[in-house]
C-alpha cells in the first residue's frame, strides 16, 4: 500500500491528497453518523455524504494514476485543477445539506435548495468535460502502453462521460425512482430501490468502468497476446455498455435491480 500511495504521488500530488483528504472525510462523515441519528429517506443523513466520499476518494486516485501516463501539459494542469475545484464543490454541498439535515440532490424547495443543487449540477457538468479533455488526450498522446490496456482506459473514460451525463436524467426527473417517490426501502448501503426501478443503477456501474475495465484490459495484456488482448477488451467494454444499458431500460421501466 504503501509503495502504491508513493507511486500515486509522483504521478499527481494534487489528486492523491484529494483522495486522502476524502478518505479522511469519510471517518468524519462515519463519526458524525454515530453521534447523529437523524433520519432522512429512511437513512441517516450522513450516509450520502460518507458513499460520495468513498467515491470521490477512488475516482480521484483513478485519476491521478491516468494522468501520470500523459506528458506534462497546460491540458493536463488544467484537468487536474479543474477535478479538484468541482470535487470539492461537490463535497462541501452535500456536507452542507446533511448537516442541515435535508436533501442536497433534487431539491429546489427554496431558492438557496435550488441554487445549492443547480451548482453540483454545474460542478459534475464541468468535471464531466474535463475527463473529456482526458480521454481526448488518451488519443491524441502516445502513452507508453500496452494497446489492450490503452484501449481498456479509453473505453472505461467514454462509459464514464456517459454515466456521468445520465445524472441529467434523474436532475431532469428530481428524482432517481421510476414508478414511486424517492424514499423507498433500499439495498443496505447502496440503498438502491427494491420496490420501483432506480436510475442510480446505471450511474453507478457506469461511473466504476474506469476502474473495472482498466484493471481487466491491464490484466489481459499480460496474459493474451497483444491482437488477442485488443480484442478481448473489445468485446469486454460492449458487454460492459449493454449492461449499462439494460440498467438504465430496467429502470425505466420502474423495475428494481434486486427485489427483497
Amino acid at each position: 500500500m504503501e509503495t502504491f500511495i508513493s507511486t500515486l504521488f509522483q504521478r499527481s500530488s494534487s489528486l492523491t491528497i484529494l483522495g486522502i483528504v476524502h478518505f479522511a472525510a469519510l471517518l468524519v462523515f462515519a463519526g458524525l453518523s454515530l453521534i447523529d441519528h437523524r433520519m432522512l429517506m429512511g437513512v441517516n443523513v450522513w450516509l450520502k455524504p460518507m458513499k460520495f466520499a468513498v467515491s470521490i476518494g477512488i475516482y480521484s486516485w483513478t485519476m491521478a494514476w491516468f494522468l501520470g501516463y500523459l506528458p506534462e501539459s497546460n491540458t493536463k494542469n488544467t484537468v487536474t485543477w479543474i477535478i479538484i475545484l468541482t470535487m470539492a464543490i461537490e463535497t462541501a454541498c452535500i456536507a452542507l445539506q446533511a448537516g442541515r439535515g435535508i436533501l442536497s440532490h433534487f431539491n429546489i424547495s427554496t431558492p438557496l435548495n435550488g441554487a445549492i443543487f443547480t451548482t453540483m449540477g454545474i460542478a459534475i457538468g464541468v468535471n464531466t468535460f474535463a475527463v473529456g479533455m482526458v480521454l481526448r488526450l488518451f488519443f491524441q498522446e502516445t502513452a507508453p502502453l500496452d494497446p489492450a490496456y490503452l484501449w481498456a482506459i479509453r473505453a472505461g473514460l467514454l462509459i464514464f462521460i456517459v454515466a456521468s451525463l445520465q445524472g441529467y436524467l434523474m436532475g431532469g426527473r428530481l428524482q432517481h425512482s421510476v414508478g414511486a417517490p424517492d424514499g423507498t426501502l433500499g439495498l443496505p448501503i447502496l440503498n438502491w430501490s427494491r420496490s420501483v426501478g432506480d436510475l442510480r443503477v446505471m450511474h453507478f456501474i457506469g461511473l466504476h468502468a474506469i476502474q473495472i475495465l482498466p484493471m481487466f484490459g491491464f490484466f489481459l495484456a499480460q496474459r493474451l497476446s497483444s491482437q488477442t488482448a485488443v480484442i478481448a477488451v473489445a468485446v469486454l467494454s460492449v458487454v460492459y455498455a449493454a449492461v449499462c444499458i439494460a440498467a438504465l431500460i430496467q429502470a425505466l421501466a420502474g423495475i428494481p435491480i434486486i427485489r427483497l
